[in-house]
């Protein structure tokens, strides 16, 4: 039996398995088959969105002697995205950020040299968020070739970003596959990847430090295969191989395994189960193997959720499990103390409650994080979260985050208040 390539998908029979519904494009289409360019221009779409932010930051930590500053930064996000229509099964993308200050810049973006200030990284500027060509030779394949959002899994070790007001965005290939699916409503999946580029949070105008950099140039081949068993549980296995061109200390390769899940007879219960290794590749300075696991626990009743969640970033005094493409601020506290793992590691015990008030989507949470590979406590963390949607294209959004130090960082505190206008 002749073997076969993922890469192929978009051409070729999965090894003799048909994909139900998936009609490649043939040369025996008429011209009244497919749309013209022009039609499919007629047919684009035009969307905005405005997202105003107004974010405070108060920070104990001192440089040079001298206390960091307050910040307050006051930024509003414009966003236009054009999508064209399909020719030949294919569209094009187009997205457009500028993200201005109002009120004055007091605060240290990154950018700006305002390093007396508290750090809050949206700087102002306007960038290429996406350009993309959008190929669909299959009902169940895409092919994305260009500039692109990239979300894997729950965004631990790949995504976004999308809390900053610039968003993180890459440059390369992916191919997204759906090898079958059963009458139960299961289905086997593969998402590939190779990207050399990622346009980072901190702006087009960020230079000279490789960990604030505006691009990180590199070779990035990230490879997901993923089984929904049912609605209500998935399995996914992934392989991310980074190569940076100058920040060889994050050369890695990552793999895990990503389970979330329910019973059937217990709807209430949810879980997620997550484990990975990490080690060095290509020209890292040092070798290192260490290894990351999570275990989220859920139980809704009534319109109340309680959810105990434990997560370790193992380290070793020397070196630790690193993230650098994650969607950190959705991980370990709404501080953002942890964007870089330390060295000792990191295991964060958090406990959440969520639950609605008159519209009002409410979440609170406690974490306490501790060291990996030593005894010390390095600090504690509650997070508030108030969320209302005026109307389906208007919401709010109220946010406080409270930072207690032991042994790492400094106290700090961090409140939002956030409004997003859809077009």
């Amino acid at each position: 039996m002749k073997s076969c390539s993922l890469l192929l998908l978009t051409t070729l029979p999965y090894c003799g398995l048909t994909l139900a519904a998936d009609k490649p494009v043939t040369t025996t289409q008429t011209a009244g088959d497919q749309a013209t360019i022009s039609q499919a221009l007629a047919k684009s779409t035009l969307q905005a969105n405005f997202r105003y932010r107004l974010e405070t930051v108060d920070q104990d930590p001192v440089v040079n002697g001298t206390p960091l500053k307050n910040a307050l930064a006051s930024t509003l996000r414009s966003r236009l995205t054009l999508t064209t229509g399909s020719w030949l099964n294919t569209k094009a993308l187009l997205e457009l950020d500028n993200v201005s200050s109002l009120g004055g810049e007091t605060y240290n973006s990154t950018v700006n040299g305002n390093s007396s200030y508290a750090v809050v990284p949206d700087p102002t500027a306007t960038d290429l968020n996406q350009a993309a060509l959008l190929i669909s030779p299959f009902a169940s394949s895409q092919l994305t070739i260009g500039r692109q959002r990239v979300n894997l899994q729950n965004q631990r070790f790949i995504g976004s970003v999308g809390w900053r007001q610039n968003e993180q965005t890459f440059d390369g290939v992916r191919l997204q596959q759906k090898l079958f699916t059963t009458a139960d409503g299961g289905s086997f999946s593969a998402d590939l990847a190779s990207l050399h580029n990622a346009n980072r949070i901190f702006g087009p105008d960020a230079c000279c430090n490789a960990s604030a950099a505006a691009d990180l140039h590199g070779r990035f081949q990230l490879a997901t295969v993923q089984w929904q068993l049912n609605p209500a549980n998935t399995t996914a296995i992934f392989r991310y191989d980074l190569d940076f061109d100058t920040l060889s200390a994050r050369d890695s390769v990552t793999q895990g395994l990503d389970y979330s899940g329910q019973l059937a007879v217990f709807q209430p219960l949810k879980w997620q189960i997550a484990l990975a290794r990490q080690q060095d590749a290509h020209q890292a300075p040092m070798q290192y193997q260490h290894h990351y696991h999570r275990l989220d626990l859920s139980y809704s009743w009534q319109h109340f959720t309680l959810k105990l969640a434990q997560e370790r970033l193992a380290g070793d005094g020397n070196s630790a499990f690193q993230t650098p493409f994650a969607t950190l601020h959705a991980f370990q506290g709404f501080a953002d103390l942890f964007l870089t793992t330390p060295n000792s590691g990191v295991r964060d015990h958090a406990l959440e409650l969520m639950f609605p008030l008159q519209g009002v989507k409410l979440a609170t949470s406690f974490h306490r994080y501790d060291s990996d590979s030593s005894s010390f406590k390095l600090g504690s963390e509650i997070n508030l979260t108030a969320a209302y949607d005026i109307q389906p294209q208007l919401n709010l959004l109220l946010k406080l985050a409270q930072y207690q130090a032991d042994s790492f960082g400094a106290d700090t505190r961090k409140v939002w208040l956030m409004a997003s206008y859809s077009l």
